[in-house]
């Protein structure tokens, strides 16, 4: 496993030793949640915006009626 060095500001080190918290499970978490957002945004930027000729108001309408049907 990589060893990286990472800095914050003193008073938030010493906040998060008084409580004891897993700074390096933070990092890693915090690393992968940004990593799985950018790659989210990278894969919802390549989508092709298709016209399907539906008006928003028909969709909202249809969705509605889907909801009274099941009960949601």
């Amino acid at each position: 496993m990589a060893r990286l060095n990472v800095y914050v500001p003193d008073e938030l080190a010493q906040r998060a030793r008084a409580r004891g918290l897993n700074i390096s499970a933070l990092t890693q978490a915090a690393i992968s949640a940004e990593l799985e957002n950018s790659a989210t945004d990278v894969w919802l930027a390549g989508l092709e915006a298709r016209n399907t000729g539906a008006r928003h108001d028909d969709v909202l309408a249809a969705i509605d009626a889907a909801r009274d049907e099941l009960g949601a």
